[in-house]
């Protein structure tokens, strides 16, 4: 288990050096990682009519993400968590050189950017868990919900940084300037990562295989009726949401609104801020009643999403998702604060691998439908309405779960 020396355990969130260290690397990292993202999907809009290849750059990236989540979580417990980051950062930033490499060479196609995406699932897999179960090595507990908010803010710049900076960069520089600017600005993430100074501890567990650790961290949410709840609402939540929205907003951008690069830019970069206001938000105030924030927040998320679906002008559909987003970080950042108070340090790793592989296991089969139903006829519009409906419905069953009526932890 990675400890931080017990000196620096009473120091102020913004005055932890480590935690600094954590926060400054996802400030560059984050938003790298979002200009690759919307470079990547306007250039595949922009190379190929055919927006099935658009579906499958989401579903190359989320299976192998899928599928090595629980790894992740075991590597996470076991191996140095700021190398684990800096190998997952420097790894994307190398990929998109490849990238670039094939574009100076005029060679680039949509099996470049499905391959490159799918490498990226692959680094995300060992960098989630860890960057979830990071934290609580830095922090004091009742510094956790805190800590988490900054936390999402530095990854919430990402959705305003990167597509405003990203659509500029299109326009200006096109294609290989928003690349070349993710892949600096993932290295800087990288290096930064490398100064954060965490120790290992040796303790018996360490002594056990891999397949025994996971199969711990199995009974250990087997056990826990908070988890199982979690997992069961989201794994529903991500189908009917990650696909239809992530697919949907640069089609309906492009095909309905008739918009540019910069029109995507502005619905993400709504996002963003949405998030980003959430986050700050939490940051100032401590959340009592979890049950009670996270349900009526995912109420209100599955109506604002149906009326996106609903919305027929950008900037409505702008502020729409900057709402939305904004009452998500009310179910996200109290959920990993929850996790990070009750799960034992050790576990950390393998307990967020294991969640996030479980919640996210219908993104790839959402993938799939959203671009099987679009290649039907079916208008991506009344698709995220669906998806909103059944937000709504999974939101009010919710309310009846006993194993969430109870849900207080100081």
């Amino acid at each position: 288990m990675e400890v931080i020396s017990e000196t620096s355990k009473a120091v102020p969130v913004l005055k932890n050096r480590n935690f600094l260290l954590l926060f400054i690397g996802s400030i560059f990292s984050a938003p790298g990682y979002y200009i690759y993202l919307i470079t990547a999907e306007w250039l595949m809009l922009t190379i190929s009519e055919n927006r099935v290849y658009f579906g499958m750059l989401f579903f190359a990236a989320s299976v192998p993400r899928l599928l090595l989540l629980a790894v992740g979580g075991v590597v996470a417990d076991r191996f140095n968590k700021r190398i684990i980051l800096f190998i997952a950062d420097l790894l994307r930033a190398l990929f998109i050189a490849a990238l670039l490499l094939f574009f100076y060479l005029d060679m680039v196609t949509v099996w470049h950017l499905i391959i490159l995406a799918a490498l990226f699932g692959i680094a995300d897999a060992f960098s989630y868990p860890v960057t979830n179960s990071m934290t609580p090595l830095l922090l004091e507990k009742d510094q956790l919900q805190q800590g988490n908010s900054f936390i999402q803010m530095t990854m919430q710049i990402s959705p305003i940084l990167g597509p405003a900076l990203g659509g500029v960069l299109l326009a200006v520089l096109g294609f290989k300037g928003g690349f070349s600017v993710a892949c600096v600005m993932l290295l800087i993430g990288a290096l930064t990562v490398l100064f954060i100074q965490l120790k290992q501890e040796k303790e018996e567990s360490d002594a056990h295989s891999p397949w025994k650790d996971l199969k711990e961290g199995f009974l250990y949410v087997r056990q826990s009726d908070f988890i199982v709840s979690i997992m069961f609402i989201a794994f529903f939540i991500n189908f009917f949401f990650s696909g239809p929205f992530s697919i949907g907003m640069p089609i309906i951008v492009k095909d309905v609104f008739d918009g540019s690069a910069i029109s995507l830019a502005t619905v993400q970069t709504a996002m963003g801020i949405g998030a980003m206001l959430g986050a700050i938000l939490l940051a100032v105030k401590k959340v009592t009643n979890y049950r009670k924030v996270i349900l009526v927040s995912l109420l209100v998320v599955g109506c604002l999403y149906t009326f996106i679906g609903m919305s027929n002008q950008l900037y409505m559909s702008a502020i729409l998702v900057l709402c939305m987003a904004t009452l998500l970080q009310f179910v996200n950042i109290p959920i990993f604060t929850i996790l990070q108070k009750t799960v034992d340090k050790s576990m950390l790793g393998r307990i967020m691998g294991l969640l996030i592989t479980v919640t996210t296991g219908l993104i790839p089969i959402s993938y799939v439908a959203t671009s099987t139903l679009i290649a039907l006829g079916v208008d991506i519009r009344y698709i995220m309405i669906g998806g909103g409906i059944f937000i709504v419905i999974i939101a009010m069953i919710s309310f009846n779960f006993k194993r969430l009526r109870n849900l207080e932890i100081s």
